[in-house]
């Protein structure tokens, strides 16, 4: 943990002077930033590390190109220290969770104080850590946002989401669920039991099983949503030919891969359509991005029907060694850095 040290005008914080590998982050002071209005100032506890965060230090984000040194990070869990000018559903000393306005201007989480646009906080779950807290933000979003926003998924429906050990896909599954769907998903066999836990009706072992052929047994009438939160082809171009015509095949954008690792020519046949998570999210003022979606996942775990995914932490000065990890894939659940701690 950094401890805060010099005041409130000067905090400490991970920066990055180009992009580029783990090894570009160095620890800098830099002035602590003052919220304009409709922005909160928070005191970081915790800041969780996304693939978004690696991707953003590698330069492969099109929507953050500097200023350079860059505090990245997409979200964190801490108090209120101050408010701007017409925030109202928030006062100083609050806990609450955040994501954060990088790629709008403002920086990133990596730091003992962020600024944060007020539509882009909700307030801590009263029944958590400031730790469990931070495995929410960003990845529950995605989740929600998909499901909600893009995949339009009706209660009742059949969807597959795969990676259900990661954290997008326990936040995925669960909330999937919550809204009475019968689910499917996929994890390696370590994680078989943790992902059966979350309530999946079916939890395939891709080291063990065939996927396709484990769904089309699964569900031989056909599947109403597939979400690929995985990528990378780790699912085959076919699995179109699981989805009942008219059906949705939406792939979480990491980047990596997208649409195109899909039969499309199938699909358009049959009248799948097929989307990345970002383009049907888009929103007219980027503040609200995933937000409202976000909102409602959230509701889940503030009802006890969602829990939050496992995590390990480190310190903020590893944020090199987290990223290195989360990028290497295969990470259950979340990792934090610990800045300000509980």
């Amino acid at each position: 943990m950094i401890a805060p040290d010099k005041g409130r005008d000067v905090m400490k914080a991970m920066v990055i002077d180009r992009f580029g590998g783990p090894e570009e982050f160095r620890v800098a002071d830099l002035p602590v930033p003052e919220p304009a209005a409709e922005q909160v100032l928070i005191r970081v506890a915790f800041a969780s590390i996304n693939p978004a965060d690696w991707k953003t230090r590698a330069g492969l984000l099109p929507v953050v190109r500097g200023p350079f040194p860059m505090v990245v990070g997409m979200d964190c869990a801490g108090v209120i220290e101050a408010v701007g000018p017409g925030v109202t559903a928030f006062a100083p000393g609050d806990k609450v969770i955040a994501m954060s306005g990088l790629g709008q201007g403002m920086s990133g989480s990596y730091a003992e104080y962020a600024c944060v646009p007020e539509m882009r906080v909700l307030k801590l779950p009263s029944a958590l850590t400031l730790a469990e807290g931070a495995t929410i933000p960003t990845a529950s979003a995605s989740a929600a946002s998909t499901i909600i926003e893009v995949a339009k998924v009706a209660p009742g429906s059949t969807v597959f989401f795969s990676g259900g050990a990661g954290s997008v896909g326990t936040f995925g599954v669960q909330y999937l669920k919550w809204i009475g769907c019968r689910v499917a998903t996929t994890c390696s066999t370590r994680n078989v039991d943790h992902v059966a836990g979350l309530g999946a009706d079916r939890v395939i072992d891709y080291t063990k099983e065939d996927t396709k052929a484990a769904l089309a047994e699964w569900a031989p009438d056909g599947i109403d949503v597939v979400i690929d939160a995985v990528g990378q082809h780790s699912l085959p171009a076919d699995i179109v030919d699981v989805i009942k015509p008219g059906g949705v095949l939406v792939v979480i954008q990491n980047l990596l891969t997208d649409v195109e690792a899909y039969d499309l020519d199938s699909a358009k046949a049959r009248g799948i359509r097929v989307v990345n998570n970002i383009m049907d999210a888009r929103k007219p003022d980027a503040r609200w991005f995933q937000v409202e979606a976000w909102r409602e996942l959230v509701k889940g775990i503030e009802a006890g029907a969602i829990r939050t995914p496992p995590y390990a932490v480190l310190p903020l000065e590893q944020a090199g060694e987290g990223q290195r990890r989360v990028e290497d894939g295969h990470v259950r659940g979340k990792i934090l850095l610990e800045v300000a701690g509980e």
